[in-house]
């Protein structure tokens, strides 16, 4: 049983990533009441019926892919860890934080972000990656024996 209009693309939207507030504000809902728009819309029986049809459908289909859910958030989190944040220090006259016009970005996580997606997009296998750490690493030792005195 469809829906229609909001309701129906805010199921469509809710099963992308399951997070409520995300799926009200792309089924065009506004971003101040999106929050409860979504805790009243999950109450209703007709809202959560026509979820579990959409999550039925899609795995009839094989169109619910986990892994296009995973490169989503791995997006995301890149974003926030790429995102230059002031550096602050505690200034004892003032006795609060000041900036210091210097800003950081936290590279290591959008790094392994990177190569999650790499890796899951198919840009990057595992054995491709332990090969070049093991070329990286990677020693000879030859001990010779010899028979002749």
């Amino acid at each position: 049983m469809a829906l229609e209009g909001k309701m129906e693309r805010f199921c469509e939207e809710y099963i992308v990533d399951y997070n409520p507030v995300r799926a009200a504000i792309r089924a065009g809902y506004s971003s101040s009441g999106a929050k409860s728009y979504s805790y009243q819309l999950l109450k209703k029986e007709k809202v959560v019926s026509r979820i579990c049809e959409l999550q039925a459908e899609y795995v009839r289909k094989g169109l619910f892919d986990n892994r296009n859910r995973v490169i989503r958030e791995l997006w995301e989190m890149y974003e926030r860890a790429v995102q230059a944040k002031p550096v602050e220090i505690w200034d004892k006259e003032l006795k609060e934080y000041v900036a210091t016009g210097e800003y950081q970005f936290d590279d290591k996580i959008a790094m392994k972000c990177l190569e999650f997606i790499a890796k899951i997009g198919g840009m990057l296998s595992e054995k491709e990656g332990e090969k070049e750490r093991k070329k990286e690493n990677f020693e000879i030792i030859v001990k010779v024996d010899s028979d002749e005195d």
